[in-house]
């Protein structure tokens, strides 16, 4: 059945040089041993767990909440609302109730155990990591993100959780009020996404799958999304 459906991958790829919240490298990759040595190549990798496309779980910011390997694995296969706005004005731009209802008036409802992205087109500064941060010279960074409001809305829709093409849905407001409201309810927030331009506002399914860590507060992800026959952008 599978065979019928196209895979777009959502995920970016993770090197020493991709964005980061700090400006520092958030991975490291070496080689151990190699093939001239023992016949193969053995790799170590160091890394920052909020690097990359990645998940937060509730307990980023929950002291006692549900960790990566905590999360029910079936919140990780949801059906894909993805709602697209524009940061080519505003680069501090807040998806607003507005912006949901819009997408709700075309697509309808968004249905329950879904998960809500926002395609602001940031991902496509990922590649200038100075762009892609936007800092100001105070080193405050500027980029889309979510607004409370909204956030209060999805959740009355019963989302499994958020994502977003920038590096946190908070935009870059440090007090993180997203993160606040989302993460105790036991719901998780996806940043860093790749391709959302790709897919269709509504139709496709997102599979989320990060390395099942103990104690896990965040984790590098592969996401993808399934577009089934006919729906595509």
């Amino acid at each position: 059945m599978l065979s019928n459906y196209s895979v777009v991958d959502l995920s970016h790829e993770l090197h020493a040089d991709v964005p980061t919240w700090t400006g520092e490298s958030g991975f490291r990759s070496q080689v151990d041993f190699d093939y001239d040595e023992i016949g193969c190549r053995v790799m170590s990798y160091q890394l920052a767990a909020g690097t990359g496309t990645h998940m937060d779980a509730p307990s980023h910011f929950v002291n006692g909440g549900a960790g990566i390997s905590d999360l029910p694995i079936e919140n990780f296969v949801a059906p894909l609302c993805v709602i697209r706005v524009s940061s080519a004005e505003d680069n501090d731009y807040l998806v607003s109730e507005a912006d949901i209802s819009r997408f709700e008036e075309q697509y309808g409802l968004i249905s329950e155990n879904s998960l809500a992205v926002a395609d602001t087109g940031w991902a496509q500064r990922w590649k200038d990591p100075d762009r892609y941060r936007n800092a100001d010279k105070m080193g405050q960074l500027h980029f889309p993100g979510f607004h409370i409001d909204a956030v209060r809305l999805l959740l009355q829709r019963g989302i499994v959780g958020i994502g977003i093409d920038t590096m946190s849905p908070d935009g870059g407001n440090t007090e993180f009020p997203v993160h606040h409201l989302l993460l105790p309810q036991g719901k998780y927030i996806i940043e860093n996404l790749a391709n959302l331009h790709l897919l269709p506002e509504s139709g496709a399914w997102a599979v989320v799958l990060p390395p099942k860590i103990r104690g896990g507060t965040e984790a590098p992800c592969r996401c993808i999304a399934l577009l089934p026959p006919g729906v595509g952008k």
